[in-house]
């Protein structure tokens, strides 16, 4: 098959990238510096896919990415999650008790909280992203400056992990929707998801109501996130991730009762749920 690019936010060796390759091992990265930029490159044909980062199993949603992928008309087309296993990188040569600071994104430094108090006389310094942190130490070539951030952030640009999986909680993953121009459903009989958006009337039990066909139709739901209706102020909109297809009879049952309650509903991809490689 030929190579596809896909965008990634961060800089080359983000856990973005680390996770672009996990799904697509044999395609080409393409780093974009805002969420918003990634998402642009895949509407204007600069890459064939995007990655965007949705929600992390300790920090919570990025929710600002669910409104990007509505607003901008991409369909979600794939889900990946991977563990975030964070490392103190420093240019080769650099030990621990060399180090006076360490760099990384403000997200990373507070994940390992635990770890960087351990490391005596070291100040710790917010950075924009976690391999621009590593970028930084490689090319300032100082044994004093050390950085939080992923092992391929350490091969990118030839540091030395001086401590690996420095993170406090060991379940730290991060789950990635995967955006593309044009839908791709899931084959038969793939086990799939599917994100939708809702706008309700503005009445009391209507939040209620419209999840009430889920559950009566056995469908799962696996996340609801509401976010400000920007069109309406102090109204929301809710974002739904259901684990069914969303031509399945249960799923088509379920809109034609939101439908029938005066729901706007908005389709943002049904595609195949994540499984791990083996």
């Amino acid at each position: 098959m030929p190579t596809k690019w896909i965008a990634f936010q961060g800089e080359p060796g983000a856990y973005s990238e680390e996770a672009l390759f996990l799904q697509y091992p044999d395609d080409r990265s393409q780093p974009y510096r805002e969420f918003r930029d990634v998402a642009g490159a895949v509407l204007a044909g600069r890459a064939e896919l995007g990655l965007l980062p949705i929600e992390n199993s300790l920090v919570g949603s990025i929710a600002t990415n669910f409104d990007l992928i509505a607003e901008s008309g991409l369909a979600i087309v794939a889900e990946v999650v991977t563990a975030v296993h964070h490392c103190l990188l420093a240019v080769p040569g650099a030990s621990r008790a060399s180090l006076t600071r360490v760099l990384s994104h403000p997200v990373a430094l507070a994940q390992c909280e635990r770890f960087l108090r351990g490391l005596s006389g070291v100040e710790v310094v917010a950075f924009y992203d976690t391999a621009g942190a590593a970028a930084e130490v490689a090319r300032r070539a100082d044994a004093s400056l050390g950085a939080v951030a992923g092992a391929l952030s350490a091969r990118r640009y030839g540091l030395a992990v001086l401590a690996e999986r420095i993170e406090d909680e060991p379940h730290n993953q991060t789950r990635f929707l995967v955006v593309a121009r044009e839908p791709a459903p899931p084959p038969p009989g793939v086990p799939a998801k599917t994100t939708l958006r809702l706008k309700l009337p503005h009445r009391p039990g209507t939040l209620a109501r419209a999840l009430a066909p889920f559950a009566e139709a056995g469908l799962n739901l696996t996340k609801l996130e509401s976010r400000p209706d920007r069109t309406a102020p102090w109204e929301y909109l809710f974002y739904l991730d259901v684990e069914a297809r969303a031509d399945e009879p249960a799923m088509q049952s379920a809109l034609a009762v939101l439908a029938a309650q005066g729901a706007v509903v908005t389709l943002l991809g049904d595609y195949p749920r994540f499984t791990p490689p083996a």
